[in-house]
Parts: structure tokens; sequence; C-alpha cells
């Protein structure tokens, strides 16, 4: 039997051994772990929408709301966006909970509510990219798949994921894709992206797992146009007809 004083100096030092060991595997965990095949496949993907100097994409959406009770309902819709960098942006969704509209033109945003024929504008930054980093905290919300929109879309993607790999093939409407997993702290993403031809992105699911019930957005892809003809008057809000004027809701700070 080890005497009481030595059991604990080896316990100590076990301890101890372990501690310093273990400080490798801790710093090794900080650096992000993806797969080079991943990268390389969502990092193309995502250079071909930064690349673009305007581009369009209509895509089927899915957005989940978990009850009191813990179950989930999904709330399906449809999300066409118009992009025109570096000062032009229309959306139009449509679903089961709302119709919306929105546009913006590099010095207004404005946003209207199909269903009940309101609409509010709000003064708007000279760039897109200044507006997306400020909606939040100014008006309490962004545009669905405001990250896609961004100018350093890729820097920005890559530098809030802590892993990703491939986790194999399937097919998106009729295109053979390639599917991703990626890790964040705050939401994981996965991604189908075209295997063949211009990496193009078919499908996108995103879970924000910090959130009751861990809910998910996703959106499939049915159209993109990396070189469409878009006008002033795209981006340019006129309001229709008997269309009611009112302000945003104050942010809750």
């Amino acid at each position: 039997m080890l005497r009481r004083g030595m059991a604990g100096a080896l316990l100590a030092a076990g301890l101890a051994l372990a501690a310093i060991a273990s400080v490798p595997v801790a710093r090794a965990q900080e650096k992000p772990q993806i797969e080079a095949e991943a990268a390389r496949v969502l990092t193309a993907a995502l250079e071909r929408i930064e690349k673009a100097t305007s581009f369009t994409f209509h895509a089927e959406v899915t957005n989940d709301a978990p009850l009191p009770s813990g179950q989930k309902v999904q709330f399906p819709g449809t999300l066409e966006v118009a992009v025109r960098r570096p000062n032009g942006l229309w959306n139009m969704f449509e679903g089961e909970q709302r119709i919306a509209r929105s546009w913006y033109d590099g010095k207004t945003f404005t946003l209207l509510n199909g269903g009940k024929n309101v609409y509010a504008c709000s003064p708007a930054p000279e760039k897109l990219d200044d507006l997306l980093g400020t909606m939040k905290e100014k008006l309490g919300f962004t545009p669905p798949l405001a990250p896609l929109l961004r100018e350093n879309l890729v820097a920005t993607a890559l530098a809030k994921i802590t892993s990703g790999y491939v986790v194999g093939r399937g097919v998106i409407g009729e295109t053979r894709c390639l599917h991703l997993a990626f890790r964040g702290k705050k939401t994981d993403w996965q991604f189908w992206i075209s295997e063949h031809g211009e990496p193009i992105i078919r499908r996108i699911v995103i879970t924000y797992k910090l959130e009751p019930g861990a809910p998910q957005f996703a959106a499939t892809f049915l159209s993109w146009d990396f070189a469409p003809s878009l006008s002033d008057a795209v981006f340019t809000f006129t309001p229709p007809q008997g269309a009611v004027q009112c302000e945003f809701e104050p942010v809750m700070r």
C-alpha cells in the first residue's frame, strides 16, 4: 500500500501531466477543422456569388416555428431576390404567415406588408453591405438569406465555421450535388452544391441550435442568374394603390 504522502504526490504529478497533455489538444480544437474538399467546394460556390456585380435567385423556403408545447410546425413560402452592387436590393417573400416585399436604392429601405397593404420607410446607408450590417440593430430584422448578399461573403462565412466535411452526394431537382455540412458556435449549415459545371448552391439548411427547439430554415434554389439586366426601377418603391404608410416598430434593447 502506498503511503498517503506518496500517493498524494503521485496523484498531483499525474494530474499535472494530464493537464500538460491536454493543452495541445485544446489549442488544436480552437482551429477550424474543415476537410479540404468541403472548404474548396464551398469557397468556389460563395466566390461565384461574391464576384457577381448583380444576381437574382428564386427559391422555395421553409421555416420552423417551435411551439410552447415542444412541437414544431413548418411554414413554407417562396423567395425572390435581386441584387445590384453596391446599392440595389429587392426581394419578395410569399408564405403562410406573411406576404412582404422590400426595396433598397442606396438612400432608403422600404418594407411593404402586402397582406395589409401597409409600408414603412427608413433612411439607409449608401452601400448594401452597410445596410445589411446595421439592419438588425436599427430595424430588428434582416432579409432572408442576408449572409449571401454580403460583399465579403467568403471571408465572413469561413470565419464562422468551426468544422466541416463532405457528407456525400445527392440530387436536388435534376442536379447532382455534393452535400456539405458545417458547424459554427451558434448555427450549423448544410449546403448542396452542384458537382459538375459551375459550383452553384442548390439547397441550404440552417439550424439555429441555440434557440429553443433548434429551429431550421431551408431554401431550395429553383434558379440563379448571375448576369441579369436590372434597371433602377427594380429597386425603386412606388406605393400601391390604397397603401398606408406607417413607422417601423422601435427595436427592444
